[in-house]
This record gives structure tokens, sequence and C-alpha cells, in this order.
């Protein structure tokens, strides 16, 4: 196998990506497909594979190791370069990734993050509270309503952001920015929209300075350890990373319990607890389908398949969660399920997600909030569609009733 013959033209539109996560594995560990305008990549489609690329040494993060990227055969207007490019820590290896990573590191660990904890409550049940208005069996998006609103609050705080029209403007832009079926226009539009809203909070922390992540980086950029490009990138990327996957995570994990009531009724009997719903989501319906890229520095024998130097490589973290050869029965929600490893969800290596102990929070002070405030919450529908995006992995939306004789006003525990 080689790149000039993908075996697959993966599908822009996410619209069943399980389906399409099996048929890659039949073809094998790491497979060379076919991404938007005929550009192609190996993708990994099993949990060992995934691993072995997210900590491999001669796999590498930083575009200018891909061959086709250097030689100008990928257009600027390419559906994906979002995701390739970008002067964060994201793309960058070695000293310069931590050059990049090192200035944040501290707020998103789990000590710091611990103290975020009485917030991230009252934040959920203020959200709570504005659902207990509506009427029982009202047909409402649980995703706009809840999911979305408490990690945008949080990330929006730590950053400083205290306008609620800008955080309403972040979280349209950013959106589109993430969806694979936006036009380049579109796409360019979010960007030029994002980085203006960016350019106005640096100007207001320039000119009143607080104690919020922002006016620490914008420190390190006066200070000379990161470029204004580097500044305004890498708040794109708390923005977009700070928010979405805890978005799709708590949404995917209410989906999945509302469309499995006797694992719900497992957690609500004491049998299994809430983080074990978060750890099973994080299996089952990860929040991120697929991470972007990894570029081969030289040519690396994965598996069976030589990838040469220049090749970019994608792992694929839903077809990791569901490997029949590491879980039992992987097309099966299950809380009880016992994990025999740490889960690939939040990455592997030097790029793990910072944001695990915050997302972990946030989820976890959600999900029994609201089954506690809302135990007969019901999907309004059994087809909720999907993101149409190669990269994050959910749904548009998650309509539901909170369903007629809902105890929406229980004292608070």
């Amino acid at each position: 196998m080689d790149l000039d013959h993908p075996l697959i033209v993966l599908d822009p539109t996410s619209a069943d990506p399980y389906t399409e996560g099996k048929r890659l594995q039949e073809l094998g560990p790491c497979v060379p497909v076919e991404l938007p305008q005929g550009v192609t990549a190996w993708i990994t489609t099993d949990d060992a594979s995934g691993r072995e690329v997210l900590g491999h040494r001669q796999l590498a993060k930083n575009p200018q190791h891909w061959r086709a990227f250097r030689e100008g055969r990928i257009s600027s207007d390419w559906p994906l370069m979002a995701l390739a490019v970008g002067e964060t820590m994201l793309n960058r290896d070695g000293l310069d990734h931590a050059r990049l990573r090192n200035p944040v590191t501290h707020a998103f660990n789990r000590r710091p993050t611990q103290t975020y904890a009485p917030r991230i409550q009252e934040i959920t049940e203020e959200l709570l509270d504005e659902l207990a208005g509506e009427p029982g069996d009202a047909v409402l998006d649980l995703k706009a309503r809840y999911a979305l609103p408490l990690p945008m609050r949080v990330i929006c705080e730590l950053l400083g952001i205290d306008d609620d029209v800008m955080r309403r403007q972040f979280g349209l832009h950013t959106s589109t920015l993430l969806l694979s079926t936006a036009t380049p226009e579109e796409a360019g539009r979010a960007h030029v929209a994002v980085v203006a809203l960016l350019d106005d909070l640096i100007a207001v922390k320039e000119q009143h300075p607080s104690d919020d992540l922002t006016t620490r980086l914008l420190q390190t950029h006066i200070d000379g350890q990161l470029t204004r490009s580097e500044l305004v990138d890498s708040l794109m990327l708390l923005v977009i990373a700070g928010h979405d996957t805890t978005v799709n995570l708590l949404t995917n994990a209410v989906k999945a319990l509302l469309s499995h009531p006797e694992q719900l009724a497992l957690v609500r009997d004491g049998e299994s607890s809430w983080e074990d719903v978060v750890q099973e989501t994080l299996r089952y319906d990860p929040p991120v389908q697929r991470v972007y890229f990894r570029f081969a520095v030289s040519d690396t024998v994965l598996g069976d398949v030589l990838v040469k130097e220049g090749d970019p490589v994608i792992v694929g973290l839903a077809s990791a969660g569901r490997d029949p050869k590491v879980f039992t029965d992987p097309e099966t929600f299950d809380v009880t399920r016992d994990h025999p490893t740490t889960t690939l969800a939040f990455g592997h290596g030097a790029h793990y997600c910072l944001g695990v102990a915050l997302a972990r929070l946030e989820v976890g002070t959600a999900l029994p909030a609201l089954f506690r405030r809302f135990p007969d919450l019901a999907l309004a529908t059994a087809d909720q569609p999907r993101l149409a995006s190669q990269a994050m992995n959910g749904v548009r939306e998650l309509p539901v009733r909170l369903a007629p004789g809902a105890t929406a006003r229980e004292p608070r525990a």
C-alpha cells in the first residue's frame, strides 16, 4: 500500500463515522485514504497504531515536514488547512512546542483546575434554572441551551472575556471553522472574524490588564517569548479547544444515556458512577473523531506499511475506541465496562490535551446536575443530525423534552 493508491475516500460529512471506521479496520491498522481535493494521507484504525503514531519520535507536527505542503501542492483554501497549520503548540515540536505550551500549562493543571469547581457549579445551576422555566413538554435543543454555554462561559471567563455579545460571536464563528462543509469563503470570513475579535480582546487587555489567561499570554508576548501571530493563534486555539470538545463530550454522554435507559438506571441505582459514564462515552462516542496530522520526518514502518518521508498521518480516535482487539463487544455502550487502557480520546504523548482535567470537571458537574433536576428528561426524536466535520464528533443539535411532571424545581443538592 502507498499514498498513490488510496483505498477509500473519507466522507467529508461524517454521516456515519462508525460504519466507515469498521470498513477501515477491515482494510488494516494503517490505511491510505483520500481527503478533499484529492489530498492523500494515512489513517490509523486501531488502538495500538494510534498510540504508536502519537508517541513516535519520527512523526512530527510541524507542517514543514509535509512533502506536499513544502512543494506548494496544498492550496491555501484547502478545507482542512486550519487543522494542519497555525502558529500554536499543536503544530510545533520539541523546544518550540514547549515554548508555546508552557505559558498555559499551569492554568490547566489538576490543582488549579479544582479552584474553578465552585464557579462551574454556579454556571451549571444558572443554566438549569433557565431550562426549568420552560414547559416540560416543550422541545428544546439541549446542546444550544446547556452543553454549549457551560464550557463557553468557563473558557471565556478564564480568558477574561466578559462581554456576552463577544462570547456568542466566538461560538458562532469558531463552529464554522470546524465544519468540513463550510465553503472557502465561509471559512475565510469566519477566520477573519475570530482574528478581529481576538485583536479587540488583546487591545482591551493592553489597556486594562487583569488576572486572566489572556493578560498572562499578552505578557509573554511583551517579554518576547511569543510573536504577535503566535499570541493570536494561541488564543484562538484556547477558545476553540477550550469549549468545543467539552460540548461534544457532554452532548454525546447525554445522548448515549437517553438512548440506553438501562445504562442510566445503573448509574441512578449506584451500580456505576458518573465517571464511568464519562469514561465509556470517551470510548464509545468521543468528542474528537480524528487527530490531524503527524508527518514522517524519515521513512517509518508502521505495522506492515512503509510511511515515506513527508507523508501525513491521521490518527483515528473514534476507530481506536471501537477496536475489537482491545474492547469486547465494542459497538455496545456499557458503563460497567472495565477499561483496560487509558483512553486515546484526549491524545497521547507530548501533545496530550492540556484541558483534560477541566473538561472532566465540567462534564462531571453538568451530567449529574442535569439528571437530578430533570429525572424524566427524554429525547424528542430518535434521529439527531450529525456534525459535518472530519475532526470533531457529535451532533448539530440534541432535541429533548424535559418531560411533563419533571421535578424541575427540586431543591439543589
